[in-house]
C-alpha cells in the first residue's frame, strides 16, 4: 500500500473593497484565516494580512483588490478555515474608528464565489453612548476578537448594530480529497 498525500485547500481571491457607513470616508481591513490548528496546518501562504487605506471613490465605494492567497493541508474537515475581518476608518476630521468586524465561513465546495460579508459593530447602550459616538466619533470596540468567528463565543449582551458591507471574490481549489475518501459539495 503507497502512502497517500493529505488533503489539501487552496484559497485564493481577493478583497475587493466595502462601502462605508457614514460618517467614514476612508477605510482599510485586517484580516485572517482562522482554522483549527490541531487539524489544519499550513503550506504556503499568508494566513493575516491588511489592505491599504482607501479613500471612497464617485460610485461610494472603498476598493482595495487585496490579495488572499493561501494552501493549506487537513486531517479532517472540522474546523474548517473562516475568513475574519476587521474594517477600520476615519471620518473627513481624522478621527479613527472601526467600521465593522466580520466573519465567513469559506465555501467547503471547490469553485469561485462571489460574496458580500454583512459587518457589524458594537453600539452603546443608552443615549449617552449614542451621544458620544455621534458628537465625538467614540465608537465602542471589541477588547478580544474571539468572539468575532469562533461559534463555541457567545455574543449574548452585546448590542450591536449593521456597519459595512465587505465584497470578497475567492477561489477554492481540493487536491487529494477523493484518494481520501472526502466528498463535499458546492451546495454545503
Amino acid at each position: 500500500r503507497r502512502d497517500i498525500p493529505r488533503p489539501q485547500v487552496y484559497i485564493f481571491g481577493e478583497i475587493e473593497g466595502s462601502a462605508p457607513c457614514w460618517p467614514l470616508v476612508r477605510l482599510y481591513c485586517s484580516w485572517r484565516l482562522v482554522f483549527d490548528s490541531a487539524h489544519w496546518s499550513v503550506i504556503q501562504g499568508e494566513v493575516e494580512g491588511e489592505t491599504y487605506l482607501s479613500e471612497v471613490g464617485p460610485q461610494g465605494f472603498c476598493t482595495w483588490n487585496h490579495p488572499v492567497s493561501a494552501h493549506l493541508a487537513c486531517k479532517t474537515l472540522r474546523g474548517w478555515p473562516r475568513l475574519e475581518l476587521v474594517v477600520r476608518g476615519s471620518d473627513s476630521h481624522g478621527r479613527r474608528q472601526v467600521a465593522g468586524y466580520g466573519s465567513w465561513a469559506l465555501p467547503v465546495g471547490p469553485g469561485t464565489t462571489e460574496v458580500s460579508c454583512r459587518c457589524w459593530r458594537p453600539s452603546g447602550n443608552g443615549i449617552l453612548a449614542r451621544l458620544r459616538a455621534f458628537l465625538l466619533g467614540m465608537l465602542p470596540e471589541l477588547l478580544q476578537l474571539g468572539v468575532v468567528s469562533d461559534p463555541c463565543k457567545s455574543r449574548s449582551g452585546l448590542r450591536t448594530e449593521d456597519s459595512v458591507d465587505v465584497l470578497l471574490r475567492i477561489n477554492v481549489i481540493h487536491q487529494h480529497f477523493k484518494q481520501n475518501g472526502l466528498h463535499t459539495s458546492p451546495e454545503l
